[in-house]
């Protein structure tokens, strides 16, 4: 008669019809790791997002552009890519993510709406920034449009030749 239990027991277990507790633990721990990743993850999104908060708070330039966006001062990383003709000494040390924010700040301020996913969301966390136009190229003064050349020329340096918004 023990046979008889036993047999159909061992089959349940081949089959994996009968799971350990320990299968269990183990993927528990995998969710409990991957959910501690993300908490980090989030946890330097936030310290990003403040330190671009900081250095937004250092330049206080709040113009108002033709176009209905307001410029710098309301938490505009990069103001001068719009005010003056940039030098090598402003884009030399920048990393490929701030060059991108520089250059694509330009277009943000004129009210581009970002076809690339990445940056339409950083630019709709920006209280300055009103999307209205698919195309500002018309929009862009001499400066900016030399300023954005510079910029892609350092880009291109540290890798990046993806100019698409």
């Amino acid at each position: 008669m023990k046979n008889l239990i036993l047999i159909p027991f061992l089959a349940l277990a081949l089959t994996g019809a009968i799971c350990s507790k320990s299968d269990n633990t183990t993927s528990d721990s995998d969710l409990k790791k991957k959910e501690l990743e993300l908490k980090e993850k989030e946890l330097q999104l936030k310290e990003k997002e403040l330190e671009m908060q900081k250095r937004s708070e250092g330049s206080s330039n709040a113009n108002e552009n033709t176009d209905g966006n307001s410029s710098a001062g309301n938490s505009s990383i990069y103001p001068q890519a719009s005010e003056r003709l940039l030098t090598s000494d402003d884009v030399s040390n920048l990393t490929a993510w701030e060059l991108k924010i520089m250059r694509n700040e330009i277009f943000a301020r004129h009210g581009y709406i970002f076809k690339k996913e990445e940056m339409r969301n950083y630019f709709l966390y920006e209280k300055w920034y009103v999307p209205r136009f698919e195309n500002v190229d018309g929009m862009l003064s001499d400066v900016e449009k030399k300023n954005i050349e510079l910029i892609k020329r350092y880009e291109s340096r540290l890798g990046n030749n993806d100019y698409s918004r």
